[in-house]
């Protein structure tokens, strides 16, 4: 069966934000789990929002940008003036709030609440460049304190050199590389610092070629629907054959077309283990209809 995960928890209700406690409750009530966005503050502390993202025009430009900002209220968003989430402390962090009134929470809030739902998958992008180290000491907290359990984890990011580091300090955890869908020019993911390397990057066979892909040995790969094809199914499973890939969507699950026509695929569909969604409920319900 195919797992559903929780975009950011519930990204687009109307009534809840995402990427907070809430929404993330509703998504562990109503599927198989929730992805979520970690970055670190000033003080190392690990908090969940979506802080850097990628704008592009298809075939013609794009570039990374902060975009904190554009999650939070009116209040909020002018307290943080143009400082990133690593320049704020704690005690200024937690007086932020989102558009709908939530807080930004910790990473060991997500852990709290993750207790009471026993198995469920929790995927966490690295958004931040400093977050590999502080997402570990948390994880390996809450696993002590037996809220969780490490094969519920699944690390990952756009950063590859990110999950290559979180392979080398912690080879027994779940991890995957994320593509973009346009890489422009490989735009930086981090233009604000002194790291040149990282770069959104599309799913090709060059990167599973690569050395950095050789050294991770990902056991997941993630894109959306566009991005795979039975071709390139073939590719991958050449060179990891026991690599998984979780798709990504933002579309209702009866308005995408791409996304549709890949699940009726009998080459690409047994080798989806998850499909990441704004609509968790409404996907459990579609892939159920599919007998998927």
């Amino acid at each position: 069966m195919i797992k559903v995960l929780g975009h950011r928890g519930v990204r687009q209700r109307k009534d809840i934000d995402e990427n907070s406690l809430p929404a993330f409750e509703k998504a562990f009530q109503n599927s198989n789990g929730i992805e979520t966005d970690a970055a670190v503050s000033g003080d190392g502390t690990t908090y969940l929002v979506h802080e850097v993202s990628q704008l592009a025009i298809p075939h013609l430009y794009a570039r990374a940008r902060y975009a904190l900002k554009e999650h939070l209220d009116k209040i909020s968003a002018k307290l943080m003036g143009k400082k990133r989430l690593d320049q704020i402390k704690d005690k200024d962090v937690d007086k932020l709030r989102l558009k709908k009134g939530g807080k930004l929470p910790r990473l060991s809030e997500l852990f709290d609440l993750a207790a009471q739902y026993p198995g469920k998958t929790i995927n966490i992008e690295l958004k931040g460049h400093n977050s590999v180290g502080p997402v570990l000491a948390e994880i390996n907290a809450a696993i002590k304190a037996k809220k969780i359990k490490k094969s519920q984890i699944i690390l990952t990011s756009f950063d590859h050199l990110s999950i290559k580091k979180v392979r080398e300090l912690d080879p027994e955890i779940k991890c995957g590389f994320i593509f973009a869908r346009y890489s422009k020019g490989r735009t930086r993911i981090y233009p604000w610092t002194d790291n040149k390397i990282s770069r959104y990057i599309q799913f090709s066979k060059k990167v599973l070629k690569s050395k950095t892909a050789k050294e991770v040995n990902p056991d997941y790969f993630i894109m959306t629907a566009g991005a795979i094809s039975t071709r390139k199914m073939k590719q991958l499973h050449k060179h990891f054959p026991n690599a998984k890939i979780m798709l990504w969507t933002t579309k209702k699950p009866e308005k995408d077309r791409a996304l549709n026509k890949k699940l009726k695929n009998k080459q690409i569909t047994p080798h989806i283990e998850a499909i990441i969604t704004d609509f968790p409920e409404k996907m459990t319900k579609h892939l159920a209809k599919k007998g998927l």
